[in-house]
């Protein structure tokens, strides 16, 4: 499934790389565009594709747990996360990712998008220090190393959407900690680096509220990990970022007209 907003000049390479991997049916959700995204998506679907539109924007990574639970309702076995603006060149690793997935019957398959990190970058960068933390606590970092549903693409399967809180899926930090507590596959199943991915610059600000934003919902995971009630603040900063846009309240709407059961 593909989040789509204002992406109006790289959706459509970022659908070619999803065809690529050989993805059998494509669900794009668009919403709260700006831009003429929604006529290019309208323009390219065919029969493989599915669109979802909402005039409001949904949030970070919203998108994807609506995208989720349509494709669950759908009775999909696996669902590929991959973002609307990626465009770089990374389509056989994509493809990888989606094969191993699906051949080792993992539930939760990440990319690498850091590779080995100097010890030093990770001291210094508090989200790296808390995704570090985070994957040594769960017990993955040798697998995992620095990686983190946050970040690149990745996999998830139908026993994962059955399991986890669907807004919970809105938090992938959170998503990680609970796969890991449930006792589900986790790998990282391919390497694509940052430089590759082909990622859309916004600017500082808007780095700055995603780096909060990841920080916060990493910080929830901790929390979650030790029994606490989950928080956002760290040594008296609040890490919100982009989390109190995010459309909990149109994921929930949108899940009850599919008549999703409960959990």
């Amino acid at each position: 499934m593909i989040p789509a907003r204002n992406v109006s000049k790289r959706i459509e390479a970022a659908l070619k790389n999803v065809r690529y991997a050989g993805i059998e049916k494509i669900i794009v959700v668009v919403n709260g565009c700006q831009d003429d995204t929604l006529e290019v998506v309208r323009r390219l679907q065919d029969e493989r594709m599915t669109l979802i539109s909402f005039r409001a924007p949904l949030g970070f990574d919203v998108p994807r747990a609506i995208g989720a639970q349509y494709a669950y309702r759908q009775g999909a076995e696996h669902v590929l996360f991959y973002d609307g603006d990626l465009i770089g060149h990374h389509r056989h690793e994509l493809k990888r990712l989606t094969e191993d997935a699906v051949r080792f019957g993992i539930d939760l398959g990440l990319t690498d998008t850091y590779g080995t990190a100097h010890h030093q970058d990770v001291a210094h960068n508090p989200l790296l220090r808390l995704r570090s933390s985070l994957n040594r606590r769960l017990g993955l970092e040798p697998r995992l190393g620095l990686s983190n549903p946050s970040h690149g693409p990745h996999v998830v399967s139908r026993r994962l959407l059955r399991l986890i809180p669907r807004a919970d899926l809105a938090i992938p930090p959170v998503v990680l900690t609970r796969a890991k507590q449930l006792g589900l596959r986790i790998d990282a199943l391919t390497h694509i680096p940052q430089a590759r991915l082909g990622s859309s610059h916004k600017g500082p600000v808007h780095f700055e509220h995603i780096r909060d934003t990841i920080i916060g919902d990493l910080l929830e995971a901790h929390c979650l990990l030790d029994g606490r009630v989950r928080s956002r603040e760290y040594r008296g900063h609040q890490f919100d970022g982009y989390h109190s846009k995010r459309r909990f309240d149109l994921l929930e709407r949108f899940a009850d007209s599919l008549q999703i059961e409960p959990r």
